[in-house]
């Protein structure tokens, strides 16, 4: 019996599927394509040439997965594509073409697609950001004539499409079975649970705004400083102000150009490049995302994934929305987490009324109220009918957990229910601090609508507090008040109280626009000071700070000097004893795991560890990229090739690590080691591995 070939197996299984039903390859995470009429057809019965990704990441999907283009920090994303479907139909007429894909706000604005036809050919451009309008995940390309004799072809492309194109599988449907199509989208639209209605924002009142120049002024006034630090330089400015904003170290070219730069506005401009870089909203995005998930245990079978909402809440930061909008969809969204990332909140939390109550104070107003659930706050005046009447707008909330994916996590509306206070049967009906309460019967909708109004209202002075005061903690230093999460003047420590109302109404007057708080505060002289290396200076913000790097900055800032690859290891097959194993964890995984740390607690729980130095010590990837030999094509290889004076050398080591040029006594001190060193590649191995494992590295300065 001869071979088959690809083409020859691929026209067989086409005349199956004309003689049987529609092929459905079926996974525990694929859709049911059962009652799909038609003839379906996946994407690994189609013809691909280029690097096309498989992947299975988001689900559902048809069959076993689907392929992308590659994410735009891919080198294959660089390199053209094409994956065409064939079919011969069985029967001449008017069929509607239909494409699988999954949505997402990375995806393609221009997905290019071509329909060869009985009349010729026709071209679409999709904009896979928006969700498929037709069944389950199929979106409809047009109408087309068929005939048996001549192959029915659909091919997309990756040409200047603005995006990740998906694709997942193409459905042909004949014209006399759409009415069957159409009832499967009607029963898809009857179970989509209610949605809040869109955000609106309030007529806000006068605030007034600052310039940077002012802020200046009322914090020599009100910190009462005589007496400050000087103001750093320019490589030390785009170091601090590099890793606060986008999350990393600055790259040696980047330091080249702003060191070569002479306009006198040559930081004003730096920041704003910095503010416009999509790298703003990530690395933002990741200190929310922790804001969020160091408080959120991990339920039972299902581990949580942030990035989904990471990757939204990046997009809304880079586009200016406001934090009054991130906060209203937080509070109020519904649907399946993947869908609709800001549900995360609610499904993460489970529905849980009690961690719902205490979080939406915590995070989003600066109040703990946690400790007012099973009794009187003892120290403030939170008594625990009002942490239960807080609980009780989440009390008709649920969350529908799958297995081991969390982006599958459903957020719903249960129809009744209401909350009562613990050991009692008293009902515990929605009402915000010394509000009227909600009538009894009220909507899960109505509740978290009716609770995201008030903690975004104007008159809700807590709501810009709360934000400015976590922004000013990792910018200048220190917070406002402290505990961060804790801004009453009951239960924190607050300090420069009429220069904190000030930046919160600046915030609030920009429409609660992080770009304009973060032009305010980077701009200043107070935030460009230099450390008070000599421990003399006296005072609140006369002088900068350490602090200690994030996990993900660090993971960031080692990609920058040495190219430290963000490499996933192998998932673990399901046993017996293990049925659901955790997912492989990432280089960037290992790396949060060792230096990461919850943003809402102080210095003192952010200490440099013996895990931290073993890491960096001992680590094999990592270890790997201090490698010198020069096939092994690391960065640091590259650099010993391309700069043979060993001085040069070493300035550019320590530019690519500490983002600065050594002192002289450091150039000395390092040539002098190098000379002594028999193989040269040995002892920059050993410079570069000293100079990672330097505080310095870790720390922002």
């Amino acid at each position: 019996m001869r071979s088959l070939s690809w083409r020859y197996a691929r026209n067989l299984l086409g005349i199956v599927l004309l003689l049987a039903t529609p092929l459905v390859i079926q996974a525990a995470d694929a859709i049911n394509t059962k009652s799909l009429p038609g003839i379906l057809l996946d994407n690994v019965q189609a013809e691909m040439v280029g690097p096309w990704v498989p992947s299975n990441r988001i689900k559902p999907y048809v069959g076993e997965g689907y392929v992308h283009s590659g994410k735009s920090t891919d080198s294959v994303s660089k390199q053209s594509k094409t994956i065409t479907f064939r079919q011969k139909l069985p029967q001449p007429g008017s069929y509607r073409v239909y494409l699988a894909y999954n949505a997402g706000k990375d995806r393609a604005a221009q997905a290019p697609i071509v329909i060869r036809h009985d009349a010729g050919e026709s071209q679409v451009r999709l904009n896979q950001r928006d969700k498929p309008q037709g069944p389950l995940m199929f979106h409809p390309l047009g109408d087309f004539n068929f005939t048996p004799e001549k192959e029915a072809i659909v091919t997309i492309s990756d040409h200047e499409a603005q995006g990740i194109v998906i694709v997942d599988a193409v459905l042909f449907v004949p014209q006399n079975q759409l009415a069957k199509l159409k009832g499967i989208e009607k029963k898809r639209v009857s179970v989509e649970p209610e949605t809040a209605p869109e955000f609106v924002r309030a007529k806000l009142p006068p605030r007034q705004t600052l310039t940077s120049a002012a802020l200046d002024e009322r914090i020599v006034r009100e910190a009462h400083l005589t007496k400050t630090t000087a103001i750093i330089d320019d490589e030390t400015f785009l170091r601090r102000v590099t890793i606060d904003v986008i999350g990393r170290i600055p790259t040696e070219q980047e330091r080249t150009e702003f060191l070569a730069d002479t306009k006198p506005t040559k930081r004003a401009l730096l920041v704003e490049r910095l503010l416009a870089s999509p790298e703003f909203g990530q690395n933002w995005a990741t200190y929310w995302s922790d804001v969020f998930s160091y408080r959120i245990p991990q339920p039972e079978l299902t581990y949580l994934d942030y990035q989904v909402f990471q990757d939204w809440l990046a997009l809304q930061l880079n586009e200016g929305t406001g934090w009054d909008e991130v906060t209203y969809r937080i509070l109020t969204a519904t649907g399946k987490v993947r869908d609709n990332p800001p549900a995360f909140f609610v499904g993460y939390h489970q529905a849980s009324t009690s961690r719902l109550a205490g979080e939406t104070t915590r995070i989003f107003l600066g109040t703990q109220i946690q400790c007012a659930e099973c009794h009187d706050h003892p120290f403030v005046d939170i008594p625990q009918e009002r942490f239960h009447q807080m609980a009780a707008f989440f009390v008709r909330s649920s969350s529908k957990l799958p297995w081991n994916d969390s982006s599958e996590i459903i957020v719903g509306s249960k129809s009744s229910g209401e909350h009562k206070l613990p050991e009692t049967s008293r009902v515990m009906l929605p009402t915000v601090f010394r509000g009227d309460p909600l009538p009894k019967g009220a909507s899960d909708i109505e509740r978290r609508v009716q609770l995201a109004k008030w903690v975004t209202s104007p008159d809700n002075t807590m709501f810009p507090k709360a934000y400015t005061n976590r922004i000013w903690e990792r910018l200048m230093d220190a917070p406002f008040c402290d505990p961060i999460d804790e801004i009453s003047a009951e239960a924190g420590y607050p300090s420069l109280p009429s220069l904190h109302q000030a930046v919160a109404d600046h915030f609030m007057a920009n429409q609660y626009d992080a770009k304009s708080l973060f032009r305010l505060i980077l701009n200043t002289k107070a935030y460009q000071r230099q450390l008070d290396a000599e421990d003399q200076i006296v005072g609140q913000l006369a002088a900068a700070e350490f602090r200690k790097m994030r996990g993900d900055v660090v993971f960031k800032s080692l990609a920058v000097a040495i190219e430290l690859p963000n490499v996933t290891g192998e998932a673990t097959e399901p046993t017996d004893a293990v049925r659901f194993p955790p997912p492989p964890k990432s280089t960037l995984d290992l790396v949060n795991e060792v230096f990461g740390y919850d943003p809402s607690l102080g210095k003192a729980f952010r200490p440099q560890t013996m895990q931290q130095a073993m890491f960096l010590m001992n680590n094999r990837q990592l270890q790997a990229q201090v490698n010198a030999a020069a096939d092994q094509k690391t960065k640091l290889a590259k650099m010993l090739d391309q700069s043979p004076d060993d001085r040069q050398a070493i300035q550019r080591l320590y530019v690519n690590v500490l983002g600065r040029a050594p002192s002289e006594e450091e150039l000395t001190v390092a040539y002098d080691y190098v000379q002594e060193i028999d193989s040269r590649s040995e002892a920059f191995e050993d410079l570069l591995w000293a100079l990672l494992n330097t505080a310095e590295f870790t720390t922002r300065r």
